[in-house]
C-alpha cells in the first residue's frame, strides 16, 4: 500500500510539473516564435550571400 501511494504522489507532482511548465511556456511562446522566425531570416540570408557568391565563378 505505502509504495501504491507513493507512486500516486510521484504521477500527481508529475503532473503539476507539467502543468506548470506549459503555463511558463505559454507566456513566452509569442516570444519564441519570433526569435526562431528572426534565427531562420538570418540563416537563409547567409545562405542566399554564400550561393550567389559560389555561383559568379
Amino acid at each position: 500500500m505505502t509504495k501504491f501511494f507513493r507512486a500516486c504522489l510521484l504521477a500527481l507532482a508529475g503532473v503539476f510539473v507539467l502543468w506548470l511548465a506549459l503555463q511558463l511556456l505559454s507566456q513566452i511562446w509569442g516570444w519564441l516564435l519570433l526569435i526562431a522566425a528572426v534565427a531562420g531570416l538570418i540563416w537563409a540570408t547567409i545562405w542566399f550571400i554564400r550561393w550567389r557568391r559560389d555561383r559568379r565563378w
